[in-house]
């Protein structure tokens, strides 16, 4: 990846007043972006080679576009944090954010957050969005970024599926990444929104087949049983995803990718087995049935637990 010797050393995105700040005039910035050396992905912000944008420039590309207010916010800060998602593709509407925003070849939109007011229209790759809530931006591996839990946040805010919001929420309580308290104090902040998958995630639901799960043992009129149970056997603690224990009966929702190994399946036939050693019924259900046979799911539950 071809880098002009003029680009300042150390920085490979920078805005063009910086560029010039560090003594590189208008016409060796037009002159090195017309040969393509440079190129400006975005209105007034240089990268120093003229090859495909990794996903660490690209977000620097949408933080130097933003400006010092700036930070990255929805799918890109869960990226960053290590959480489950996928940017943004282009299109007539993102999120709420209005602008000129295209995908480039090499991968998905940034998004950033300012604070409201400013009126920074999206351009490019970097889709911008108003915040009236503060930011307080922390910097995770050199950029600036919302926390884990108000990203997930604002991410689950934009779902239009119940399904997509649970996936969100369950995946940085699995990841470690936020706590239901985080993520209560900025579903308050937000102001709107998101009391039913929050309440889920209270009651220790950490996936989105027990959510699942739980719309079953409703409808069905159960007990209400608990979630992300622990079960002491002689080979170990083993957690369940719903647990009836007066009644030694217990449920798991199984997911679509739930052990793909030969050796996942021995490990979970030996913690099944340990399960039903120490006098518990378990049953099991692939999450697709529980979603397209939730009346036939809860009869089998019934004679066990009602």
């Amino acid at each position: 990846m071809p880098t002009s010797s003029v680009f300042p050393p150390g920085l490979v995105v920078a805005r063009r007043e910086l560029l010039r700040e560090r003594g590189i005039s208008n016409d060796r910035i037009r002159t090195a972006l017309r040969t393509g050396r440079w190129q400006e992905p975005v209105r007034g912000v240089v990268v120093g080679h003229s090859g495909a944008l990794t996903q660490r420039e690209r977000w620097l590309v949408g933080l130097a576009f933003g400006g010092e207010d700036s930070c990255l916010s929805h799918h890109s800060a869960l990226l960053l944090w290590g959480a489950r998602a996928q940017e943004l593709a282009a299109g007539r509407r993102v999120a709420g954010a209005l602008g000129n925003y295209r995908a480039q070849p090499e991968g998905g939109l940034v998004e950033i957050s300012r604070p409201h007011g400013q009126h920074m229209s999206s351009h490019g790759l970097v889709v911008v969005h108003q915040s009236r809530r503060p930011l307080e931006a922390v910097v995770l591996s050199g950029l600036r970024t919302t926390s884990a839990a108000r990203a997930a946040i604002d991410v689950a805010l934009t779902c239009r599926r119940r399904r997509d919001i649970d996936h969100v929420i369950s995946d940085v309580l699995q990841r470690g990444l936020a706590t239901v308290d985080d993520l209560v104090r900025e579903r308050r902040l937000a102001g709107r929104g998101l009391r039913a998958a929050l309440a889920d995630a209270r009651r220790g639901m950490r996936s989105v087949g027990e959510s699942d799960l739980r719309r079953v043992v409703l409808a069905a009129g159960l007990p209400e049983p608990e979630w992300n149970a622990p079960i002491e056997t002689a080979a170990g603690t083993y957690f369940v995803d719903a647990l009836w224990r007066h009644k030694r009966v217990a449920a798991e929702a199984d997911g679509l990718a739930y052990h793909l190994s030969a050796r996942d399946w021995g490990a979970d036939l030996r913690r099944q087995n340990a399960i039903h050693g120490a006098g518990v019924v378990l049953l099991r259900f692939p999450v697709r049935r529980l979603r397209d046979e939730e009346r036939a799911c809860g009869d089998e539950l019934r004679p066990l637990v009602a």
